[in-house]
């Protein structure tokens, strides 16, 4: 069904009005929901998280189990999908780096979709904080996520502060984006739209109102193996990976107030809804608490659930997919031309074909102090080349919590220089 490419007639690709044209021939909306700082600990990725919505959401269409980023750091990834183009083309390697450095002219996501029809409305953050009001992604309108200040509890040693929030889930920043998101859903008639709505949370400081905190009891955290070089106590990291999945759960009961939203205005059949993240997050794997910009699977694989009309659900895959195949994936199942210039892949097959042949591997870019350092994963392996010359090669099928170094062991010399063959063809 969705591999068939819809073909539009010569009068749906006249310009109408001020540069946009006829609505997409299937006529699908598009929600698109983004985390800030969100791994793979929610319960349909098989984590002991409580997220019944997400849960719903991915029974609903399909479950990505190796969707990677392309930069572990919320500027860089966020234009990276957005543009469908990866770090090392947009040049946008940290959070200061303006979106339209290297992209003057290009359209990113929501305009692409805007050239076609679509109202593009974002609530929250989507685009990264410091270029929410300055205009860089031109959307029909905009709403920017209120920050709040909380007083948090400060273990120290660059590890996250956490809080109980006194607010009611409508109150707190990001419940206010939920409520605003639904108000612009139920504002949308006879006209295709494009919505997407960026939440703050899980982001440090990990603040969630008290009933989220309840759910899990301090004493059943279970502390990762880690090399044991943290100045934290064992109760604070305890209270972090409490703090961090509360604030999981919080977002989650978010994603329900959208989804009751689509079902009681009856837009669930005509939607297309993706939930994702900008990157994952450390929280104790490596005794690294609430730390990204690593190239290690906790930061580099994020979750990603895709609801299309018309294609099975409650179905999972284990192919490998990237967060700079989004943007031709949106407009393939959306029957939009093919966009040009992205350098992501349409994974639309897969959600007929889950277990059909795909990439053969994903890549991630890190900044770190001298230089760019790149990582290649493939179904088993992932293999890091950093800055200073340093190499890592981890094998996931016996080592999946990256202990064994195996980039100088004779015996993965031949899987090492396969990896490095991918390094050097992706540039």
């Amino acid at each position: 069904m969705l591999r068939t490419v819809t073909v539009l007639s010569m009068a749906a690709l006249l310009v109408v009005g001020c540069g946009a044209v006829d609505r997409s021939p299937r006529g699908y909306n598009v929600v698109m929901i983004v985390v800030d700082d969100l791994n793979t600990d929610v319960g349909c990725f098989g984590k002991p998280v409580i997220t019944p919505n997400i849960d719903e959401l991915a029974s609903r269409g399909t479950r990505f189990d190796r969707a990677y980023c392309q930069f572990p750091l919320c500027n860089p990834s966020r234009t990276s999908f957005l543009s469908g183009r990866r770090p090392e083309t947009t040049g946008v390697l940290d959070n200061m780096t303006s979106p339209r450095l290297n992209l003057r002219g290009v359209e990113f996501l929501p305009e692409y979709f805007r050239r076609y029809g679509y109202f593009a409305g974002r609530v929250g953050k989507i685009e990264h904080t410091e270029f929410e009001k300055s205009g860089v992604i031109q959307w029909d309108i905009a709403r920017d996520a209120v920050e709040q200040e909380y007083d948090t509890t400060n273990p120290g040693h660059n590890a996250p502060s956490w809080a109980v929030s006194p607010n009611d889930d409508a109150d707190e920043p990001d419940g206010q984006s939920a409520g605003q998101f639904v108000k612009m859903l139920e504002q949308q008639a006879g006209r295709p739209f494009f919505l997407a709505l960026g939440f703050l949370k899980p982001h440090r400081p990990f603040v969630a109102p008290r009933k989220y905190f309840d759910l899990y009891p301090l004493d059943s955290m279970v502390l990762p193996g880690s090399e044991g070089n943290s100045e934290l106590t064992d109760q604070q990291k305890r209270e972090i990976i409490r703090a961090y999945r509360a604030c999981i759960s919080f977002i989650d009961a978010q994603v329900g107030v959208v989804l009751q939203a689509l079902r009681k205005l009856n837009l669930m059949d005509n939607t297309v809804v993706v939930l994702t993240s900008d990157h994952g997050l450390h929280v104790g794997e490596h005794d690294r608490f609430g730390k990204k910009q690593s190239l290690l699977e906790g930061v580099a694989k994020v979750p990603l659930v895709v609801v299309v009309p018309g294609a099975p659900g409650n179905q999972s895959t284990i192919a490998l997919v990237e967060l700079v195949d989004l943007y031709p994936t949106l407009a393939e199942v959306c029957g939009l031309p093919a966009p040009d210039g992205v350098e992501g892949t349409s994974f639309a097959p897969l959600l007929d074909s889950p277990t059909g042949p795909w990439k053969v591997a994903a890549f991630t870019t890190n900044k770190e102090s001298e230089g760019v350092s790149r990582a290649v994963r493939d179904r088993r392996y992932r293999y890091i080349e950093h800055d200073d010359a340093t190499q890592e090669l981890y094998d996931y099928d016996t080592d999946p919590l990256e202990t064994t170094n195996l980039a100088h062991d004779r015996k993965s010399k031949r899987v090492k220089k396969e990896l490095q063959r991918l390094l050097r063809h992706s540039r």
